[in-house]
This record gives C-alpha cells, sequence and structure tokens, in this order.
C-alpha cells in the first residue's frame, strides 16, 4: 500500500504541469479566452482542493477562510474534474484531427496525461478498499474486545446499567495509570482497561482501534482523531484524503467509511491525539506494564428494557438532549456499499448532516425524532468522555425499575 500511495502522490501533484500544458496547447490551436478560462479555473480548484487535502487535519482554526474554501472545492470537485477530462479530449480530438506530424507528438503527451488524470479516482478507491479489508478486521476485533459503550441507550439496557457504571468506577479513575514513555503508551493503556472491562466511550473504541491498526498494519499512517463535537475515531492512512479508512467503532453497528462517506462532515476540523506510522509492536502489552493491577470485571447485571434505560440516561449530569438521541439512533444498519454510504443509512450524506445541523440549531427534541428518520447516525456531541454523577443508586445495585 505504501508504493500504492507514493504513485498516487506523486500523479495528483502533476495537475499543475498538466493544466498549464494543455492551456498553453490551447492558445496555440486558437481556442478563445472564456474557453482557457473555463479549464484553467477548473483545474486550478483541484490544485488547491489536493493542497487543502495535503494538509490533513487540525489546521482550520488558523485559517477559517480556507475552511470554508476547502468545503466550496471539494463540493464542486466531480464538476472541475469533468470540465478537465473534457478540455483534455477537446485538444487531443483538435491536434489528432490537424493530419500534422509535429504535432502528433503533443497528442501522445497529452493523452498520457489525460490517462494519469482519469487513474486519480481509480486509484484512491483501490487504496481505500485495500485498507477497508483491514479497517473491517480491526473494526471486528475493537468490538470483539469492548462489547458495550458506556453511554449508548441500547448497551445501557444490555447490561443493566453496568456499562456505563464501570466506565464512571473504573475506566475514568487515572489512579490505576502510571506514566507511560509514549503517547502511543498511553493511548494503549485506555485501550487496555476498556477491553478488560468490556466497555467504554468513543476514546476507550478508538483506542483499541488504533493499538490493533498499529499492530497489524506496519507501515501504514494510523492517527487516532478528535472530530468535533469531541469524538474519537481512528484513520487509516493520511488524514483527509479520500483513500483513508475511517473506523468508528463507538456505534451500535460500525461500518468503515471514508472522508467523503464519514457520518461527521468535518473531519479536517478535528485534532490529532495521535499519529504514527504502523511497526507491528503489541502497545496494549507494553502499556500493561503501566497499569497498576485491575480488579476483577463484576458479573453481568439482568438486562433492562431500553426505555428504562433512556429514562435513567436522562438524568445523568453530562448526557444532554443531543447525545440522548445519538444513542438511539447510532444503531442503524447499512450494508456497506458504496450507495448506501452515500445516501445515509449507517453513515451521513453531507446533506443529512446539514439536515442534522439545522435539526439541533432550531432545538427539535429527540421525541420528535425516530428511528425512522433518515438523518441516521447523528454528530457525537459529548461523547469522548462524559464525566457523570453516574447511574441512580438502584442501578448500581443491580436492580431494575418496574416498566
Amino acid at each position: 500500500m505504501d508504493v500504492m500511495q507514493r504513485r498516487l502522490d506523486a500523479d495528483r501533484d502533476t495537475l499543475p504541469v498538466t493544466r498549464d500544458r494543455v492551456a498553453q496547447q490551447q492558445r496555440n490551436f486558437g481556442y478563445n479566452d472564456a474557453q482557457i478560462a473555463s479549464f484553467t479555473d477548473a483545474a486550478s480548484r483541484l490544485v488547491a482542493l489536493n493542497e487543502y487535502r495535503g494538509r490533513g487535519i487540525e489546521w482550520t482554526e488558523r485559517d477559517p477562510a480556507g475552511n470554508e474554501r476547502f468545503k466550496q472545492l471539494r463540493e464542486q470537485e466531480q464538476q472541475d474534474r469533468a470540465t478537465v477530462i473534457s478540455a483534455l479530449s477537446g485538444v487531443i480530438s483538435y491536434a489528432e484531427g490537424t493530419g500534422r506530424p509535429e504535432v502528433a507528438a503533443t497528442a501522445a503527451d497529452l493523452r498520457v496525461h489525460r490517462a494519469r488524470f482519469e487513474s486519480i479516482p481509480r486509484q484512491q478507491d483501490g487504496l481505500h478498499q485495500a485498507r477497508r479489508e483491514y479497517a473491517e478486521q480491526i473494526t471486528r476485533s475493537t468490538k470483539d474486545a469492548i462489547p458495550y459503550s458506556s453511554n449508548q441507550i441500547v448497551d445501557y439496557a444490555r447490561s443493566g446499567g453496568r456499562s456505563y457504571e464501570l466506565y464512571q468506577e473504573y475506566l475514568s479513575d487515572d489512579d490505576y495509570l502510571q506514566p507511560g514513555d509514549t503517547d502511543e503508551i498511553a493511548v494503549a493503556q485506555s485501550a487496555v482497561i476498556g477491553a478488560h472491562f468490556g466497555t467504554g466511550t468513543c476514546h476507550e473504541h478508538s483506542a483499541y482501534a488504533f493499538t490493533e491498526a498499529m499492530r497489524t498494519m506496519p507501515g501504514t499512517h494510523v492517527t487516532m482523531a478528535n472530530v468535533p463535537p469531541e469524538h474519537g475515531m481512528v484513520i487509516i492512512g493520511p488524514p483527509n484524503r479520500p483513500e483513508s479508512a475511517h473506523v468508528d467503532t463507538w456505534p451500535l453497528n460500525p461500518s468503515v467509511t471514508s472522508p467523503e462517506t464519514y457520518g461527521i462532515d468535518n473531519i479536517q476540523e478535528g485534532f490529532e491525539v495521535v499519529r504514527a506510522v504502523a511497526d507491528g509492536r503489541d502497545l496494549r502489552a507494553e502499556a500493561r506494564q503501566h497499569i497498576q493491577p485491575l480488579p476483577e470485571r463484576p458479573a453481568p447485571l439482568p438486562p433492562i428494557s431500553p426505555a428504562q434505560a433512556a429514562a435513567r440516561m436522562r438524568t445523568m449530569d453530562g448526557i444532554d438532549e443531543l447525545t440522548h438521541f445519538i444513542t438511539r439512533t447510532s444503531d442503524h444498519r447499512a450494508d456497506n456499499s458504496r450507495e448506501q454510504l452515500q445516501q445515509g443509512g449507517l453513515t451521513l450524506s453531507r446533506e443529512a448532516f446539514s439536515a442534522t445541523l439545522a435539526a439541533r440549531a432550531s432545538l427539535r427534541t429527540p421525541d420528535s425524532l425516530t428511528h425512522a428518520n433518515p438523518l441516521g447516525r447523528l454528530v457525537h456531541t459529548g461523547l469522548a468522555g462524559v464525566k457523570a454523577a453516574g447511574p441512580p443508586t438502584a442501578a448500581r445495585a443491580g436492580s431494575t425499575v418496574p416498566n
């Protein structure tokens, strides 16, 4: 995959040369100024988009105007790609139609540029698919190790409140931790503790996925990121590039996505918790040396109904209305197809994301939205590590509230 990534990067970096060469031939062949400008403007926008994506994440606070420009360029990408291909094809056809031998070399050169340009989406998709295979295995391994999300209503119900209780009593307690040597070890500590107790917020889930990617994908760039509003996830490959794979195991039915299909539409506004090139190390094994002995995982409690779980979670500090609704809607299933991911399902299309923000701005309550709502999984606000007062006393004692 490293070789594939280098080739893709090199091909994308040739676009300025393609732009200048085609524009020169358009002038040579007598194209008018409007035709030349239409092509060069589209190509220049694609050059700028490539540069913005190359920044990765954690830059938008320094350049808010650039962030808005990036969003505009991203929305116009497909149209600009079509414009560039059309212009390339037109110049090639004109060159071939002249019948002049001295122009034949120009047509051959431009065909190389067109083939390279047209290959970029295929290369991006191929790299994403290659990473996706690993990412899906990492997702399964993480869910097997940490089967509960401590601030999910459905998991709270299945565990009788135990999933959240364990988070409050153990996972948020730094007394079990000893200073690690690196940021990677500090993240791995969270992964070990989350797996020991079988529960966690998006932080523990993404920590485990990060350590699993570091162990199983040597040579790959792996980033554990926190994206607004306060949600942890893992990026396999260069952040904010279409060929990267997003691993987000906090939802009840997680799905591997990319920056183009991920439900949170502002990945570039996130920040890196830790980023490294995977080297095959077992970070969790190393982290265990920096963790105090942990108590055994308590026995499961009898399950309760989702309605009971929802009522209890409403009483918890730190579980606001939007978070409460998110935990009711993150169990949407998707078939992982490109069409499903783009249209909604488990992840959000950009249109659905915009609708989500509009719903939030208008203060719509969770009760006005149902499981059938096409918004699917909403923005994960306040999920990275809720410091709440804990479930009611009855939940700690293992009893249930009557229906």
